[in-house]
């Protein structure tokens, strides 16, 4: 994480305030214009000193140095050292910082060993050598301190984006979850209702009877697609969640396969093995698939002489598979055709299934679902 590396009015502030302490320091001597060369480029130098700390540091140290040697003064000990220093701390890595603290050092020695009137390090400037790694030190302590800061704003600010990413895809699942529900419901209901209204229709006259049971039938499946319209509107009001605490499930089938057998659908339901316990979500889940099946045969089949449902219920898993011998309609609007299939598919992955849709040989259609039963439990 880098900080910003423009030149502030602070900068500007501090340039002046080291030029302001280094005048009378060079000025004590007398050397007036001395003072304000070397204090002029030296706060000019400074102003660069978050995005060149080293070259910033090189020329404060050649300036304080040529001071040193014709004032005869301590090295390095100016502000602008100081400074300088202090960037080095606060804008380069841990290496480069002791670096420069060991160039420094080196450097003010050697110009005391040159400059024989200048105090050589030993233990009465222990003050002036301990201002040097001080100096970086607190650059450093400042660096870390804001890059502290920086990280934590960071995973603040990316947390709130996973937490938004979070609820934007909670919103597109409830949208698919919605859809498909609707889906399911209204076009099982209407393609039932539309079957059954066309077979009624030749009865009504000829045989009483049963264009009233076809009536009955056309009323029981338009209550149900209702109630179950209204369960699933109620999930947008916030007052149930249908896929949590479903209200269909394998108990439901027989009704589902009667109904559709009403409606003209040669259709039987067959079970193997031995039926445990079964998720409510699974149960939610077969009943589905098995409805969405037989309204696509009614949709997209003809001449279907048999339908075969067949539960296989093993102890790790529950096998769904809906076949029909019925050969292939001409779509009409193909803008909706694999609604269904894509809707099945979504429903059997949620659980941790997997969905396969077959063409038979000679004609007819396979769909099969394994839904895994120990993955769904809670």
């Amino acid at each position: 994480m880098k900080a910003k590396r423009l030149v502030t009015p602070a900068d500007i502030l501090l340039s002046a305030g080291v030029f302001v302490l280094l005048f009378p320091y060079v000025y004590a001597r007398g050397h007036v214009v001395l003072a304000l060369t070397v204090g002029g480029v030296m706060s000019v130098a400074l102003l660069a000193k978050k995005r060149y700390p080293i070259p910033t540091l090189i020329v404060t140290l050649i300036l304080s140095g040529l001071v040193s040697v014709l004032l005869k003064r301590s090295y390095p000990a100016t502000p602008g050292d100081l400074v300088a220093l202090y960037a080095v701390g606060r804008y380069c890595g841990r290496l480069t910082s002791l670096v420069a603290v060991t160039v420094t050092l080196l450097a003010g020695f050697v110009v005391a060993e040159v400059s024989r009137a200048i105090p050589s390090y030993d233990t009465k400037n222990f003050s002036v050598l301990a201002l040097v790694p001080l100096a970086v030190l607190a650059g450093a302590f400042v660096r870390t301190q804001r890059t502290y800061v920086l990280g934590a704003e960071d995973r603040a600010e990316r947390a709130e984006r996973e937490r938004e990413e979070v609820a934007r895809r909670r919103v597109i699942e409830e949208r698919l979850r919605i859809a498909r529900e609707l889906h399911d419901i209204v076009g099982h209901a209407l393609m039932s209702i539309s079957v059954t209204s066309s077979v009624s229709a030749r009865f009504v006259e000829d045989e009483p009877k049963a264009g009233r049971e076809a009536l009955e039938t056309i009323n029981a499946v338009s209550n149900s697609a209702l109630g179950e319209i209204r369960r699933t509107l109620s999930l947008l009001r916030g007052v149930a969640e249908p896929l949590k605490r479903p209200a269909l499930g394998l108990g439901d089938l027989p009704d589902l396969i009667e109904q559709s057998s009403s409606a003209g659908l040669p259709v039987t339901l067959h079970e193997s093995g031995r039926r445990t316990e079964i998720p409510s979500i699974v149960g939610f889940t077969v009943y589905r698939v098995v409805q969405e099946s037989l309204t696509n045969i009614k949709r997209h089949a003809d001449k279907v002489t048999k339908v075969a449902v067949t539960l296989t219920f093993t102890p790790d898993s529950l096998d769904i598979a809906i076949t029909n011998d019925g050969s292939p309609v001409e779509m009409v609007d193909r803008g909706t055709y694999g609604l269904g299939i894509q809707g099945m598919r979504e429903r059997v992955a949620a659980t941790g299934g997997r969905l396969n849709t077959t063409a038979l040989p000679g004609g007819g259609f396979r769909v099969h679902a394994r839904l895994p039963l120990k993955e769904a439990r809670p």
